[in-house]
């Protein structure tokens, strides 16, 4: 970069406008996905606890695999359980119209089904209902029903505990308890209340736990805890299944009658504001990938060097290294002078300094300045001393250019 002459004000350089805009969309992005993220994981991780996909300490995919390697017939549920309850009504009708066999011994009826629904969350008994509107129609057709989660009163038990059972020692952390009475219904219990017991409803059995996490993977080395909810499970020795439906988990069929198998139907059902916001979202992420504004780039014109402003810069950088301030000022006077007399239209050939003087005070409106002393000063000697001269001569030059304009 060449020097800068003495008085010059320094260069600021300053960033593209567009340099600033790209960050300041890169930053709302960045606040946009964070917030995203922020506000939808807690969500879908309380939503998936108790889930036996879910392999955290909360989730039940430990108790499921070893239910599986016990040879119990479990299956997991991805659809509404009123479907599942028309499907093992068709398959019992499906067995009575079936053609008569001589047995040599009467089995029985077949046994019932058991469903087991982990609750999310800890959720009110009386809100059950508007959850799990399906409970009355599936207990009264006979089948077993097993709910962990239910929300009962904190009590002043402690909150980590480990409680005989049948099964085994069971690991229990919760103070909540049921204050329910009735000693041939309690499966797990203490000085403070009952942990899970049975119910009846609509002349089933009804199964309840005051803790969503008996069986969670966190107690995976607490074998009573496994073993107790295996045993309530499969206490009738039918078929065991798993609601994953409660949890969000939709199979391909679930999702097609919720939300439509075209884009169409889902474009139908998403709510306006979701729509806005993920169009949002797309062209933000458009702009930042392509680096565009509103339009094609174009590139910055190339700044065209000047040699002869080069030239001035570096030999002015020269004296002011060396400190030959005569030269500059004898230099800038001469300069000064003839533009001065052209002004005064006196031509280009050096006239006598009294000469010039007259003509500059026969100037209507002049005020009374010295040119001698401006233009042949005496050499400064230090810098200051050369800005104040600067100063007086650049005083001259709006008085010869309205000069120059009244002469045209």
């Amino acid at each position: 970069m060449p020097p800068r002459l003495p008085g010059d004000r320094p260069v600021v350089m300053r960033s593209l406008p567009w340099n600033r805009r790209t960050l300041g969309l890169a930053l709302l992005a960045l606040t946009l996905l964070l917030g995203l993220l922020i506000l939808g994981t807690p969500a879908a991780s309380r939503l998936t606890s108790g889930s036996t996909w879910h392999r955290g300490p909360a989730g039940y995919s430990a108790w499921y695999e070893a239910l599986e390697q016990q040879g119990v017939a479990v299956q997991r549920w991805q659809r509404p359980v009123s479907e599942l309850l028309t499907r093992l009504e068709d398959n019992f009708q499906n067995d009575d119209e079936a053609p008569a066999v001589t047995l040599i011994q009467d089995e029985g009826p077949a046994p019932a089904d058991t469903l087991l629904v982990v609750l999310p969350g800890f959720i009110e008994e009386p809100d059950l209902p508007a959850l799990l509107p399906w409970v009355p129609e599936w207990v009264e057709a006979g089948h077993r029903l097993v709910v962990l989660g239910v929300k009962t009163p904190a009590t002043a038990a402690p909150f980590s505990q480990t409680l005989a059972s049948e099964a085994g020692p069971v690991q229990i952390d919760t103070r909540r308890r049921s204050s329910i009475g009735f000693a041939p219904a309690i499966v797990l219990r203490d000085d403070y209340g009952a942990v899970v017991w049975q119910e009846s409803l609509a002349g089933g059995q009804f199964t309840v736990a005051a803790t969503p996490h008996l069986g969670a993977n966190a107690y995976r080395n607490q074998p009573g805890n496994f073993a107790l909810l295996t045993a309530l499970v499969t206490e009738a020795g039918g078929r065991v299944w798993v609601d994953e439906y409660v949890h969000g988990y939709r199979d391909e069929e679930a999702i097609a009658a919720e939300i439509g198998g075209s884009w169409v139907d889902y474009l139908a059902r998403t709510p306006l504001v979701i729509l806005v916001a993920q169009v949002l979202a797309v062209s933000l992420l458009a702009l930042l990938a392509y680096n565009r504004r509103l339009g094609q780039r174009r590139a910055l014109p190339q700044a065209t060097l000047d040699n002869s402003q080069a030239y001035i810069q570096a030999l002015a950088g020269v004296l002011h290294k060396a400190g030959s301030h005569d030269f500059v000022v004898q230099t800038l006077g001469q300069a000064e002078r003839l533009r001065l007399q052209k002004s005064l239209g006196l031509g280009p050939t050096p006239l006598p300094i009294e000469q010039l003087q007259a003509a500059w005070n026969a100037q209507l409106g002049r005020p009374a300045t010295d040119l001698a002393a401006i233009l042949y000063p005496t050499p400064p000697q230090g810098e200051r001393q050369l800005r104040d001269w600067l100063k007086r001569l650049q005083s001259l030059q709006p008085l010869t250019q309205e000069t120059l304009a009244d002469h045209e």
